[in-house]
């Protein structure tokens, strides 16, 4: 398995230079992202080569997001779903302190395994323990709506 760290040093952000490029491509390509459909690209190599190289539709998509981020100098990641993380990684990619992720861990909420006395987390594990904790969030905004009809404090 990959660790982060061994992927991804700090996020990219892309530069001037690069940035007004990443502008003029994703504008060209927007009205092809937006159709949804795959598309064939035709790359010039040298002299007279051309190369056709066929894209799925979702990573025409995906190019466009990376290019948007870039001409909006965003930073951005991509973390494989098989990627390890740190506790400390994953502490921070949620937005908690490490000792409530211990404890998340700790409490089976989130699948980990040990490599000697450190814990890795896996990214994919990361983000159903992310989706599930949304879900539970909705479920108590609702929960909270229909007690406050109920009390007539709406």
């Amino acid at each position: 398995m990959l660790a982060l760290m061994d992927q991804t040093h700090q996020p990219f952000v892309a530069d001037e230079a690069e940035a007004v490029i990443a502008r003029k491509a994703a504008d060209r390509l927007r009205a092809v992202a937006e159709t949804n459909e795959s598309i064939r690209i035709t790359v010039d190599g040298k002299g007279d080569d051309k190369i056709i190289v066929p894209l799925p539709a979702r990573a025409v998509a995906l190019i466009y997001e990376v290019l948007e981020a870039m001409a909006n100098r965003t930073p951005m990641s991509l973390i494989p779903h098989e990627a390890e993380l740190t506790t400390q990684q994953a502490a921070d990619y949620l937005n908690v302190s490490r000792p409530h992720l211990i404890r998340q861990l700790e409490a089976g909420k989130i699948q980990y395994r040990k490599v000697g006395s450190h814990r890795r987390v896996r990214f994919a594990d990361l983000i159903r323990y992310e989706n599930a904790c949304r879900e539970e969030q909705k479920k108590a905004l609702v929960d909270l709506g229909d007690e406050a009809r109920r009390l007539g404090l709406e």
